[in-house]
């Protein structure tokens, strides 16, 4: 079967199969999915006749098993059950709530993805950008069975809600690090946890001597999910510094967390950049992948922005303040080698004799 033989086979199928299960008639129609990170894709929509929820179903992903050798019926059955499990166990999702902001805002999180790979759909969505990166809005939902328990916030919800991008930005500010609060590990107690081994026994687990203590923390969400989100709350960059120790390098990890690495003066940030890219080319799934660049934050400036700017921005600071010292510096000398002005001798008062 071709893809739209696939389509039109696995549709009937399903309306089929989910009529003899529950006596009820349910609508099957392809559409379009649009997501962040690359991830839009053609489904089946699965509803309940009267029913303004449906299940999404990744036909392509489908077809793409069954092009990789699965037979249909094993397509099928697993399809089924995916859909069967759904229906029945809606999600604790009430519309007349999804209506009403003033209690979805105390519902929104962030997540930040890249800017130049999610344009076209950013479009439509109300975003705020940070150097090549942008903040978007979701609401945490009660998800049962269904996959994803977030609704990424779009342009025609803010219509219909009547409220500003800047007011839905001001509310997730608010309300993010309520519902999804922050968290800052070093690299030794993720590692450790990952491992199953108490964070004593990492250095030798690893071959690191303790003594060199291991300066890379993670930054995540307590979930860790669209973690690195927390970028964007308030505090953050100046609690991190705390931990620190100063100013830092920020690692855009994924789209799930980032990883800070402290400016002690020694580090290259292209050093750093190359990594990145690295481990986004070899480890990182492309829907995962938030950025190739490092940035950097300022904690004497409280600045946000790219390494490549910071390190520009430092440069101009120096010659700045050298021009100042210098300009000091020949005033300075100019005072010096300028001749003194001999004062004028007072005049010798005349006695007066009587």
């Amino acid at each position: 079967m071709n893809f739209e033989e696939f389509k039109e086979k696995l549709m009937e199928d399903l309306k089929q199969a989910l009529y003899e299960q529950t006596g009820e008639e349910y609508s099957v129609y392809v559409s379009t999915v649009n997501k962040l990170q690359n991830e839009s894709y053609e489904a089946f929509t699965v509803k309940a006749e009267g029913s303004q929820i449906g299940v999404n179903i990744n036909v392509q992903a489908l077809f793409e098993a069954y092009e990789e050798g699965r037979s249909y019926e094993e397509v099928f059955d697993g399809t089924f059950r995916m859909v069967s499990d759904s229906v029945s166990q809606p999600p604790d999702f009430n519309l007349n709530e999804f209506t009403n902001y003033e209690i979805m805002k105390e519902k929104l999180s962030i997540q930040v993805v890249a800017t130049e790979r999610n344009a076209e759909i950013l479009e439509g969505i109300p975003h705020m950008e940070v150097e090549d990166m942008s903040l978007v809005c979701r609401f945490l939902v009660e998800a049962g069975a269904y996959e994803n328990g977030t609704i990424l916030v779009t342009n025609s919800m803010l219509e219909n809600y009547g409220i500003s991008k800047e007011q839905l930005f001001a509310d997730a500010l608010e309300s993010a690090p309520e519902i999804k609060p922050s968290e800052i590990r070093s690299m030794a107690d993720v590692l450790a946890e990952i491992m199953e081994i108490d964070v004593s026994e990492f250095g030798g687990q690893m071959g690191i001597p303790m003594d060199d203590e291991i300066t890379m923390y993670v930054a995540s969400t307590k979930d860790r999910t669209n973690g690195a989100g927390i970028i964007a709350y308030p505090g953050f960059f100046d609690m991190a510094a705390e931990k620190v120790g100063g100013d830092f390098f920020v690692l855009p990890s994924s789209v799930h967390e980032v990883i800070i690495v402290p400016d002690d003066g020694t580090k290259d940030f292209r050093a750093l950049e190359d990594m990145v890219k690295e481990v986004n080319a070899t480890q990182v799934d492309l829907k995962d992948q938030l950025s190739d660049h490092v940035y950097h934050y300022d904690s004497k400036d409280k600045v946000f922005e790219l390494a490549e700017k910071f390190e520009a921005r430092a440069k101009d600071k120096a010659v700045e303040k050298g021009s100042v010292r210098k300009e000091l510096f020949d005033k300075k000398k100019e005072t010096a080698e300028k001749p003194k002005e001999k004062q004028p001798k007072a005049p010798k008062k005349e006695e007066t004799s009587l």
